[in-house]
């Protein structure tokens, strides 16, 4: 069994990143912090390559920063067009095609383990049934989605995304698919609070990477008050 993991990124000076932390934090911040946290899920993916049969990719949201240097340290593929569900969709199904299975995360889920991607890649590794891994996140949406079986294009454009009950719409859709393994819930980073618990769930971690460790350093340079938490 072989399978594919795609980190989600956006490019600073393509896209907008991290919008609402760059109000309080100032752009140069919010973008510094996005490639920061998409380098330390990078290493957490390639972790876990390293202990299975998994190829890690970046999922760039704009064609035209395929190839930056931003992204060069992973195989690329284009997000392709509109919005979150087709995008994923598009991923998904584009590297069903030549893996077993697919994962999905985010790049600001910076804490996840690779024990955790190993637990979601075993689970899917057996094929002896439809299967699905599902990481819901504190805010109420998902930070992983995996599969070994091929998603219909209409479940993935039938959630509301971006609302309080994202991640429930989408499990509720996708529970018709097959057996769902669902993972821990952690938080993503949207609002400058978040950045506090992301800095305390990092250090609370039982055996940190390097570049989580060095992510929490790199927190303490950010214009907030971790005395607050």
């Amino acid at each position: 069994m072989n399978g594919a993991i795609a980190i989600f990124v956006k490019t600073p000076g393509f896209s907008p990143v991290k919008t609402r932390l760059a109000v309080t934090l100032g752009q140069q911040a919010a973008e510094a912090f996005h490639l920061a946290s998409a380098r330390t899920v990078k290493t957490v993916v390639q972790a876990a390559g390293k202990l299975d049969t998994i190829r890690s990719y970046y999922a760039v949201a704009e064609q035209a920063a395929l190839g930056h240097d931003y992204w060069q340290d992973l195989p690329c593929l284009w997000q392709g067009e509109g919005g979150l569900g087709e995008r994923m969709a598009h991923v998904y199904q584009t590297l069903l095609k030549s893996h077993d299975f697919v994962l999905l995360v985010g790049a600001d889920i910076p804490q996840m383990t690779a024990s955790e991607l190993l637990t979601a890649s075993a689970w899917l590794a057996r094929d002896e049934h439809a299967r699905l891994a599902f990481g819901p996140s504190v805010d109420g949406g998902f930070w992983l989605f995996g599969g070994n079986v091929s998603v219909p294009h209409a479940l993935w454009n039938g959630v509301t995304y971006s609302a309080a009950d994202t991640g429930a719409q989408f499990f509720n859709k996708i529970r018709q698919l097959g057996e769902i393994k669902t993972m821990a819930a952690l938080c993503d980073i949207d609002e400058p609070e978040d950045l506090l618990s992301l800095r305390e769930a990092l250090l609370k971690l039982a055996e940190p990477l390097p570049a989580q460790r060095e992510l929490a350093r790199f927190l303490e340079t950010l214009p907030i008050n971790f005395s607050q938490h």
